[in-house]
């Protein structure tokens, strides 16, 4: 029987293909980053991009860590992510936010500005989800460490955004953390 060059080419090129896919596919994802999120969002839109975040829980995970840490360039992606997140997505930003004030507060008060809901932000319980349940003192210094990262903040175009936020704590204060024991 006598072989076919034509046919070994076109055998040898289709597992040449397969193989090259097959490694593709194995290859790890880009890792995310603030700029890769953010260039996600002018591609296709935030509510695409939330609706993608949402659906795909490592990276759900890398953007609400990249929120809560406070750095800037992730506190505008949040921002763009927040007006038109709903329910999972929304909340893990929120509480995002919220731990986001210990780190840059001011940068949280100005996103305010952007559509973050600060009333939500700021009166987030901050111990929500700890185990073993915490103690209603834990509660109140958790929430006297982010009224003191609030209070800290000096700038004039922040002090409606401020304001807002202290009234907050001090709602969460009077009618929060009734679910922790003394």
């Amino acid at each position: 029987m006598r072989a076919n060059p034509k046919r070994a080419l076109r055998i040898a090129l289709l597992a040449c293909v397969a193989a090259c896919a097959a490694g593709a596919a194995a290859q790890p994802a880009m890792p995310l980053t603030a700029e890769t999120a953010s260039r996600l969002i002018q591609e296709v839109g935030a509510q695409e991009a939330a609706q993608r975040v949402l659906n795909d829980s490592p990276t759900l995970e890398v953007v609400a860590a990249g929120v809560a840490g406070g750095r800037r360039e992730w506190l505008d992606v949040g921002s763009q992510l927040i007006g038109v997140a709903e329910s999972y997505l929304k909340d893990r930003l929120t509480q995002s936010f919220s731990i986001a004030l210990q780190h840059d507060a001011a940068a949280v008060l100005a996103r305010g500005a952007a559509g973050v809901p600060l009333q939500a932000v700021c009166s987030y319980d901050p111990l929500i989800g700890a185990q073993p349940l915490p103690t209603r003192r834990q509660y109140e210094s958790a929430l006297a460490q982010r009224e003191r990262a609030v209070s800290a903040v000096q700038r004039a175009d922040l002090a409606s955004a401020k304001t807002t936020c202290l009234s907050a704590l001090a709602e969460a204060r009077a009618t929060g953390g009734k679910q922790y024991q003394p």
